[in-house]
């Protein structure tokens, strides 16, 4: 089977995920959709030996050639243009997006297969052929170094700041100030500036030593080396590699009790939220804040409580090889499989 990737070299969310596809499923043909100049990012070439990169969006023409020698199509997010479905269909070569639910846009054209990377809104997606194809995660890519025996060390993953404070990162900076326990937070952003506006009206206790980061790491799993429990608590629901990439690393994570966090990880790492206001990207999505007083209390928990910190890094782990590639690359094989004919 010769699998098509369409791809992102960035390090982006697409970017990771799309690299992630490439070395374990291994396709004939990739094509890089650098878009790297419209978003500020740095690409990274390297990252699929013998691609095809195309600057901008891709044309019909290059389309056409991507689509040569080819039997089935991987996308993540998006078809980046009108073109894929409708001249892969004409071909007879089946496609699948892995989408996003706030990104969702089929006016473009529908793929063979709509895959859904959680359970969040799976429900109100319409498509003759909607699947649950779960992003999984490269547990190669972190020692097992064992666990700390306390939790001091909390990290934040801000990424590239998105709508409406995505990942929570002035709603983490409020309940900061209600932490009792001595801790250590970093956080790690791609805006110099955002951060550091939201900090200009929030002084934090002494008891918390917060450190902001700004580098773009080469090697997204670096981001967790040297830290404890993942903080996120994310204003809307969806597809969040942070958490995925924390299981990998043996971390906790503490998240928001929306959909579908609990679907992901225990629900004693979860922490009340209230739904307030909604926007609309492609969807319309539900806004959350997390309630600071409880995330706090969270927070304090892991710092405080050794046994409930060492059996959840435990749990971290076991989540992670349920989630490897290793456990969900057959389910990718099968899928694609099935859309692909046997050779006469």
């Amino acid at each position: 089977m010769r699998i098509g990737l369409i791809a992102r070299a960035d390090n982006t969310g697409l970017g990771v995920q799309t690299y992630e596809f490439a070395q374990h499923m291994r396709p004939a043909r990739v094509l890089v959709v650098d878009i790297s100049h419209m978003k500020r990012n740095t690409l990274f070439p390297n990252r699929y030996p013998g691609a095809d990169i195309v600057r901008g969006f891709p044309t019909e023409r290059q389309f056409a050639r991507f689509l040569d020698d080819v039997d089935v199509v991987f996308t993540a997010e998006t078809p980046y243009g009108p073109w894929l479905y409708p001249m892969a269909e004409q071909r007879g070569i089946p496609t699948v997006q892995q989408y996003n639910y706030e990104f969702l846009d089929l006016s473009t054209g529908s793929p063979t297969v709509l895959a859904a990377p959680t359970l969040w809104r799976f429900e109100d997606v319409e498509h003759p052929n909607h699947q649950h194809l779960p992003v999984p995660i490269a547990t190669e890519r972190f020692p097992r170094l064992g666990h700390m025996p306390t939790a001091t060390r909390f990290l934040h993953v801000a990424g590239r700041p998105a709508v409406h404070d995505r990942n929570g990162t002035a709603d983490l900076l409020d309940a900061l100030r209600m932490v009792r326990s001595p801790i250590e937070v970093t956080i790690t952003c791609q805006d110099r500036q955002y951060v550091g506006g939201l900090l200009s009206s929030r002084a934090m206790p002494a008891n918390v030593h917060l450190t902001v980061k700004t580098i773009d790491v080469q090697n997204y799993w670096d981001l967790y080396t040297g830290h404890d429990v993942l903080i996120m608590p994310r204003r809307f629901g969806g597809l969040c590699l942070p958490v995925n990439e924390a299981l990998g690393a043996g971390m906790p994570v503490i998240m928001p009790d929306v959909s579908p966090n609990h679907t992901m990880v225990p629900s004693e790492w979860l922490v009340p939220a209230t739904s307030g206001g909604e926007f609309k990207v492609r969807q319309m999505v539900d806004l959350h804040t997390v309630d600071h007083h409880a995330l706090a209390d969270k927070i304090d928990q892991f710092a405080s409580d050794h046994a409930f910190f060492q059996q959840s890094a435990a749990t971290a782990l076991a989540l992670a090889d349920v989630y490897s590639w290793r456990a969900l690359k057959p389910r990718y094989e099968q899928l694609l499989n099935a859309l692909v004919p046997a050779p006469a």
